[in-house]
């Protein structure tokens, strides 16, 4: 009895995946409508084949972003700021994709967990990995507001997590959200887009789907 249970759950567990998946798929087909005109700003979006970053150039932002990030800002006139979303404990142990765990996997798809944002400064982009995506100084200011609204705050700064991985510029934050498996990576950097008004599929969560429109 306990072995056909055992079954069932996990029958009925592969088929809401495979509908998950296809469902996702299937949205490529309808995506959000362009918005942006006067597309005079350029960023790129890296990715590789299960994770992505948005990459704007360091001289988009205004003084204002100084005070938010200024370890990785001052002085800088050049190269790029690299945001993305991820979950906590697959950020802090897992560092390469070949350290990936099947249990933090599962437990990050499968539960709520705390989420974090990275922060990284990059002195040029490989184009090899990175599609260009062209947005106008409206829109661009749209994304800026739209990933500034992910992090959470405390006492108006942004809450920095101190990680044992010491690299001088890449920094952690906390972020609003939970992570689970309808709020990824992909589907952060996907509603990102979607915010400042570019074309993405309404629901991202591989990274493919994310640079689909733009290859």
């Amino acid at each position: 009895m306990f072995i056909k249970k055992s079954i069932k759950i996990i029958l009925l567990l592969f088929a809401s995946i495979m509908i998950y998946i296809i469902f996702s798929f299937i949205l490529l087909l309808f995506p959000s409508q362009k918005l942006c005109t006067n597309e005079t700003k350029t960023i790129y979006i890296y990715h590789d084949t299960a994770h992505t970053e948005i990459m704007i150039p360091v001289h988009y932002f205004k003084d204002e972003y100084q005070k938010r990030f200024p370890n990785l800002l001052k002085g800088q006139n050049y190269g790029y700021l690299a945001f993305s979303y991820g979950d906590k404990e697959f950020m802090m142990k897992v560092p390469t994709w070949s350290d990936v765990k099947l249990g933090i996997t599962l437990k990050s798809l499968f539960t709520n967990t705390p989420g974090l944002l990275r922060v990284g400064h990059y002195g040029g982009i490989n184009k090899e990995d990175s599609v260009k995506i062209t947005l106008s100084k409206l829109c661009l200011e749209k994304l800026q507001k739209s990933i500034l609204n992910s992090f959470s705050e405390k006492n108006n700064k942004f809450q920095r997590y101190f990680d044992h991985y010491k690299h001088p510029k890449v920094f952690y934050f906390q972020a609003k959200k939970s992570y689970n498996l309808f709020n990824t990576c992909n589907t952060w950097t996907g509603d990102r887009l979607r915010d400042a008004g570019l074309k993405v599929s309404y629901h991202t969560p591989f990274a493919q789907q994310v640079i689909y429109p733009y290859q």
